[in-house]
């Protein structure tokens, strides 16, 4: 027996079958949607009295705006919070969670985390949690007319300029973008290792960049700049040779500096040869080409043609087996696909040993060649790869193939 439908006579969340206005929430939703929706929906109010003149509306709707405002900052605060906590970067106090967003805040700030543009966003936020807090300190004047004291809410103020509201709000949004995005960088750059306590990844690469190349380091110019970097992220003289070190010990920040850094399990030549095998294949094109448009596709010479160069393809598959190693191939697939899909270079011999393992388990390195050398931006992301993992001269030769 069909069980009855429990949401059948609910004005809200009655079953309708709109593929345009069914929205998602609960289980298709994510958090996200609840960080963005609240200032997303300030905004569209405020937009709306001022482009619409709603001057009727003022008064009423700018209690929502507000509210919506201050809850947006509320569970951007908890969000990061959240973040920091579950990957042990933000001791956990003990403070109890309710809404009071100045706690959170002081609680984020007073952390001085380690990254410059976390940072930097969480110190750009205090006027907004000063001025909410000052109006609405628990959640409660914004949403009743009277406070937990039964005092009248907002007795302190007399009026709020909706146009000053709107353009602050577009700041607002700006600012707890960034928060998001950037807590959630942060933690997943803080799991690589690739970090010192003071310096996030992101800090690294920075300083890396407004260091002088390896071999100047004995030239005033290293003390000149050392200087400047100190002062900017706000490091002392250990920090800052922590950070040193902790780029040096990196591949992709060390080739900043023009340190050269070997292959797991190809040399240069190896991945030379390679990517000429490949241009048999993939010829550099002329300009003047056209992409066959206009061809006959049943035309002899052009399915001979296709037939020679099937050919090809099994000939340099079968050629470069015989030349890699089970290694060199993993090594091969990783840096193509570490440059692709923009995985970190941290991951680097983790990856050749999961794509060697993989190769292990299917038990055909042809296949595994043909879906390197079919790929169109095989010599592109071999040469931006090699040049990340600190391979610098191969990279180089690369680039004239």
């Amino acid at each position: 027996m069909t069980e009855p439908d429990p949401y059948a006579d609910d004005p809200f969340f009655r079953r309708v079958f709109d593929g345009d206005w069914n929205a998602c929430i609960g289980r298709q939703g994510h958090e996200e949607n609840y960080l963005d929706g609240y200032i997303e929906a300030a905004i569209e109010l405020v937009d709306a009295i001022i482009e619409k003149k709603l001057f009727a509306k003022r008064d009423t709707l700018v209690l929502p705006i507000l509210y919506n405002a201050r809850h947006a900052i509320e569970l951007a605060l908890k969000f990061t919070t959240d973040r920091l906590l579950e990957a042990g970067l933000l001791k956990n106090d003990g403070i109890k969670r309710d809404h009071n967003i100045r706690v959170y805040w002081e609680r984020l700030h007073g952390a001085d985390v380690g990254d410059e543009k976390l940072r930097a966003v969480i110190a750009a936020l205090k006027p907004f949690v000063d001025s909410v807090s000052r109006i609405d300190a628990d959640g409660q004047e914004l949403r009743y007319h009277r406070n937990r004291d039964n005092d009248p809410s907002l007795s302190e103020y007399s009026t709020a300029n909706l146009k000053l509201i709107q353009h602050s709000l577009r700041e607002l949004e700006r600012l707890l973008s960034d928060l998001k995005y950037r807590s959630v960088d942060f933690v997943g750059e803080w799991r690589t290792g690739a970090c010192t306590a003071r310096c996030s990844r992101r800090d690294l690469f920075e300083i890396a960049r407004l260091m002088p190349p390896r071999k100047d380091w004995s030239m005033q110019v290293f003390d000149d700049q050392k200087e400047k970097v100190k002062a900017r992220f706000q490091l002392s003289n250990r920090q800052f040779s922590n950070a040193l070190n902790a780029i040096q010990g990196n591949r992709e920040m060390a080739a900043i500096l023009g340190i050269e850094n070997g292959l797991l399990h190809l040399t240069d030549d190896d991945v030379v040869w390679v990517v000429e095998q490949w241009r048999r294949i993939h010829p550099v094109r002329d300009e003047n080409e056209h992409g066959g448009v206009g061809l006959d596709y049943f035309d002899t010479g052009r399915i001979e043609g296709m037939k020679e160069h099937l050919a090809l393809y099994v000939q340099v598959i079968e050629v470069i087996k015989n030349r890699l190693s089970a290694d060199a191939l993993a090594d091969l697939e990783t840096i193509f696909y570490l440059e692709r899909d923009r995985i970190f270079t941290e991951y680097y011999a983790w990856r050749v040993d999961q794509a060697r393992t993989e190769h292990a388990a299917t038990n055909d390195p042809k296949q595994e060649i043909r879906h390197l050398v079919e790929k169109t931006n095989l010599l592109q992301c071999l040469q931006r790869g090699t040049a990340k993992l600190g391979r610098l001269a191969l990279a180089e030769r690369l680039k004239a193939l």
